[in-house]
């Protein structure tokens, strides 16, 4: 009898392969399904987020449009404002839309109208000043007299343009320069050379120069100095300043050293000793010399805190042997500060009495000084 080995056959496939083929098989379904799934998930994300950003960009430029939109359509009223001379709902919409981040082309160009009408609309006595025919009849009144009443009038087409009495604004400013009221005068200048730069050009820049200079110079006086310089620089676009020039000069040098005082006073004590020794010690009705004894003292505290306690002596020396109608620090102040620099300079025997880099004082010339 022939008996049956137990092992399998060469060549043989084992019993086990088939299920180990179907788990390979099984698994890479798997990662197909998942990897298949991630794409999906990533291309839905990828067009949502462009759908947003779409309608982003939509609103936005929605938004832009419409804000666009209604600028033009205040100007469009603004326009109509003028041309029914409501002057106080024109002056609303010129305040609204002087507040928008990015001010609308109308308002450069109706705002000078608006100013104009207003002053148009204001009344004048200069206008009674028109000549009258010399009749002698007394019952001969002419009525071309009333013709000359400066009204802001339409013109003949639908273009809600405007026509000035331009010469009735030059008699207006005229009347305010000679009675001084020179700020009146300037708006009324300007606003004609806005309507109309060739109009009496020669005429209109030589007035203008004349109500800037002599405004700019009594603020001057009123010690309003920036406000004056600004003035000044206005003022220098339509001729020669004369002695603005110098009034500028000496209020630039006082601001940029009052700027100085406290972060550079060794500047600031230059600047002031310029003013006091050398133009005039009593410019802002003395105010300048009480800011030199400030910047000495400013002066002392820096080099005391740089160990330069000799040289912050001299400076707080410098600063008690001026006598100020008034100023920002008090004397004990300056005498305990003196104490102290003297205290820490002993040692090396340079103590002095301070002042002595202080040169004296010149004739003060008449400018800066309050009358009165």
């Amino acid at each position: 009898m022939i008996e049956r080995s137990s092992q399998p056959a060469p060549g043989a496939i084992p019993p086990s392969g088939p299920r180990r083929a179907r788990r390979n098989s099984c698994l890479i379904w798997i990662l197909a399904t998942a990897f298949c799934l991630l794409v999906s998930l990533v291309i839905v994300a990828a067009a949502a987020y462009g759908g947003w950003n779409a309608g982003l960009q939509s609103a936005r430029a929605r938004a832009t449009e419409s804000a666009a939109s209604e600028l033009q359509g205040q100007c469009d009223l603004l326009r109509q404002n003028l041309a029914d001379g409501n002057l106080d709902l024109a002056k609303s919409r010129i305040d609204w839309l002087e507040q928008r981040d990015s001010a609308p082309n109308c308002l450069r160009e109706l705002a000078p109208m608006a100013t104009a009408a207003y002053l148009l609309a204001q009344p004048s006595p200069t206008f009674t000043a028109q000549p009258a025919p010399t009749d002698p009849m007394p019952t001969a009144q002419p009525s071309p007299a009333f013709t000359a009443q400066p009204a802001p009038t339409e013109t003949s087409d639908d273009s809600s343009e405007w026509a000035y009495d331009l010469e009735g604004l030059l008699a207006e400013a005229q009347a305010d320069i000679a009675l001084g009221n020179y700020p009146s005068a300037i708006s009324t200048l300007e606003a004609i050379v806005s309507i109309d730069e060739s109009y009496q050009r020669d005429l209109v820049r030589a007035m203008l120069l004349e109500a800037l200079t002599n405004e700019a110079l009594a603020l001057y006086r009123r010690f309003k100095l920036s406000e004056a310089i600004v003035l000044t620089e206005r003022a220098e676009t339509y001729g020669d300043i004369g002695e603005l020039n110098y009034e500028r000069y000496i209020a630039d040098t006082f601001l940029i050293a009052q700027s100085y005082k406290t972060t550079n006073p060794a500047e600031a004590t230059r600047l002031f000793s310029q003013i006091v020794y050398q133009h005039n010690r009593n410019y802002m009705n003395g105010q300048v010399v009480g800011e030199l004894q400030d910047a000495l003292r400013y002066y002392g505290d820096a080099l005391l805190l740089g160990g330069e306690a000799c040289l912050a002596h001299q400076q707080y020396g410098a600063a008690l042997a001026l006598q100020p109608n008034r100023s920002p620090v008090s004397r004990s102040l300056l005498i305990a500060k003196q104490q102290e620099a003297a205290q820490a300079c002993s040692g090396n025997g340079a103590v002095g009495n301070g002042g002595e880099n202080i040169s004296p004082a010149s004739t003060p010339l008449p400018i800066g000084v309050r009358g009165g």
